[in-house]
C-alpha cells in the first residue's frame, strides 16, 4: 500500500519535470529574443507539444531577424541616396517639425542634420519667405515651387520644389522640400537676356541711322554735293561699325567652340615678341594723342601660347587703355614670371572704373559709360574676347581700378599647360 501511494505521488512529478524544464528553456530563449538576439535558437524538447512550440518560436525569430535586416538595409540605402544628392532635401510633419534632412540641405542652411530632427523648421531656416512657403505647402497640399534668396557668406538663389508627404496608408503626414542651388543658372539666364537686348540695340542703332540717311539721299532732297558726301560718310561709318560688331561676335563664337573642343594649339613662345607686335598695331592711334606706350618684359620670358590669339587680346587691352587715357599720358605694360605663372599687366592713367562695375566688366556689351564707349567706337565685345582668349590659354584675366587714377588689366597664363 505505501508503495502504491508513493507511485501515485511520484508519477505526476516525473511526468511534469520535462515540461518544467522545457518551460525554463523557452523562458530563457524569450529573454534572448527580447534583448534583440534573434539568432538564438531554442533546443527541441522531447515532448511533441513543446517541440511544436519551440519550432514556432524559432521560426518567428528567424522571420523577425530577416525583416529587421531588410528594414535596416532599406534605411541605409535611403540614407546613402540622400547623402549623395546635390539637392537639399527636408521632410517636415504637419506641425512643421523636421522629420529628416540630408547633408546638402544642412550645408545650405549651415546646420547639422543630425541635431535638427524633431525641431520646428522655423528654428532652423531663418528665412521668412521660406517659412511662409512651408506653411502654404502644408495648407494647400499641392506641389508648388518658387525661387528664394539666401544671404550668408554670399547671395545665393535656391529653387524649392515641394510636394505632399504621404504614409503607407496614403494619409498626408507632412511635406517634402527639394532644394536646388540655381544661383549660376539664374545669373546665366540674366546674362542671356541682357545679351539679346544689347545685341539687338547695338545692331538696330546703326541700321536705323543707315536707313534714315539712305532714304534722305534717295528722295533727292539733298542737292549739295558736300552734304551728300557727308551723309555717305556717316552711312559708311555705321556700316563699318556693324561689320566690327559682327566680326567680334564671330570671333567670340569661334573661341567658344575651340575652347569646348580643345582645338586651340599652344606652343612655347616669347611674351615680349607678342607685346611688341600688339604695340605696333596700336602705336599710330596713341601717337596721335601724345600717349606713350612703354614695356618692361624680359627677352627670355616664355609661355605656352597661340601668338595670333594672344596678340588680339593684347591689342584689345592696349586699345582700351589708349581710348580711356588722357592726352599726353602713359600706358605701361609689364610682364613677369611669378612661380609657375606669367603675368602681363596693362596699366593706364585714365579716369578709372567704379568698383560696382568691375564684376560685370567682361560680359558682352557691358559698358561703364555707354555714350562715351559708342563715341569712341567700341563694340562692347573687346573685353569679352580678352576673357575667352585667356581661358583658351588655360589662364584668366583680372582688373583692378582706382577711380580718377587709372586701371590695370592683368592676363595670367600658366607657363606650361597640362597635357
Amino acid at each position: 500500500m505505501p508503495i502504491a501511494i508513493a507511485g501515485a505521488v511520484l508519477l505526476p512529478l516525473a511526468l511534469g519535470m520535462p515540461v518544467a524544464f522545457a518551460g525554463e528553456e523557452i523562458k530563457r530563449g524569450a529573454v534572448h529574443f527580447a534583448d534583440g538576439d534573434l539568432t538564438h535558437r531554442l533546443p527541441s524538447p522531447d515532448t511533441e507539444e513543446m517541440a511544436g512550440l519551440t519550432e514556432t518560436l524559432n521560426r518567428m525569430a528567424a522571420q523577425l531577424d530577416e525583416r529587421i535586416k531588410t528594414v535596416f538595409q532599406q534605411r541605409n540605402e535611403l540614407e546613402a541616396v540622400l547623402s549623395s544628392m546635390l539637392e537639399g532635401v527636408i521632410a517636415v510633419d504637419r506641425n512643421e517639425r523636421i522629420i529628416n534632412m540630408n547633408p546638402a540641405a544642412g550645408r545650405m542652411f549651415d546646420c547639422d542634420p543630425a541635431k535638427v530632427q524633431g525641431r520646428n523648421i522655423q528654428e532652423v531656416v531663418r528665412n521668412l519667405a521660406i517659412q511662409r512657403f512651408v506653411t502654404r505647402v502644408l495648407t494647400t497640399s499641392e506641389a508648388i515651387s518658387d525661387d528664394f534668396i539666401l544671404y550668408r557668406a554670399e547671395e545665393r538663389t535656391l529653387n524649392i520644389h515641394s510636394s505632399p508627404l504621404y504614409d503607407a496608408g496614403s494619409v498626408q503626414i507632412g511635406a517634402l522640400l527639394v532644394m536646388n542651388d540655381v544661383t549660376q543658372l539664374r545669373h546665366l539666364e540674366n546674362v542671356r537676356r541682357d545679351f539679346v537686348a544689347n545685341v539687338s540695340h547695338e545692331i538696330k542703332t546703326p541700321l536705323t541711322a543707315i536707313k534714315g540717311f539712305v532714304e534722305t539721299l534717295q528722295q533727292g532732297t539733298v542737292e549739295d554735293k558736300a552734304e551728300q558726301e557727308r551723309f555717305l560718310g556717316i552711312v559708311l561709318k555705321h556700316v563699318n561699325r556693324l561689320g566690327a560688331i559682327l566680326e567680334d561676335l564671330l570671333a567670340l563664337s569661334r573661341m567658344e567652340q575651340e575652347n569646348g573642343t580643345e582645338e586651340v594649339c599652344l606652343s612655347m613662345g616669347r611674351i615680349k615678341e607678342v607685346i611688341q607686335t600688339a604695340i605696333q598695331v596700336c602705336q599710330p592711334k596713341a601717337a596721335a594723342r601724345g600717349i606713350t606706350i612703354s614695356t618692361d618684359a624680359a627677352e627670355d620670358l616664355t609661355a605656352n601660347l597661340d601668338a595670333t590669339l594672344l596678340e588680339q587680346a593684347f591689342v584689345n587691352l592696349i586699345d582700351n587703355a589708349v581710348k580711356y587715357s588722357d592726352d599726353g599720358s602713359q600706358v605701361r605694360i609689364t610682364a613677369a614670371q611669378e612661380r609657375r605663372e606669367v603675368t602681363i599687366m596693362f596699366a593706364d592713367q585714365g579716369s578709372g572704373i567704379p568698383n560696382k562695375h568691375l564684376p560685370r566688366l567682361f560680359e558682352r556689351f557691358y559698358r561703364v559709360d555707354k555714350a562715351r564707349s559708342r563715341k569712341l567706337g567700341g563694340t562692347g565685345l573687346g573685353l569679352a574676347i580678352v576673357k575667352h582668349i585667356a581661358q583658351a590659354h588655360r589662364g584668366r584675366v583680372t582688373v583692378a581700378s582706382d577711380p580718377g587714377k587709372g586701371s590695370t588689366f592683368t592676363i595670367i597664363l600658366p607657363r606650361e599647360v597640362p597635357a
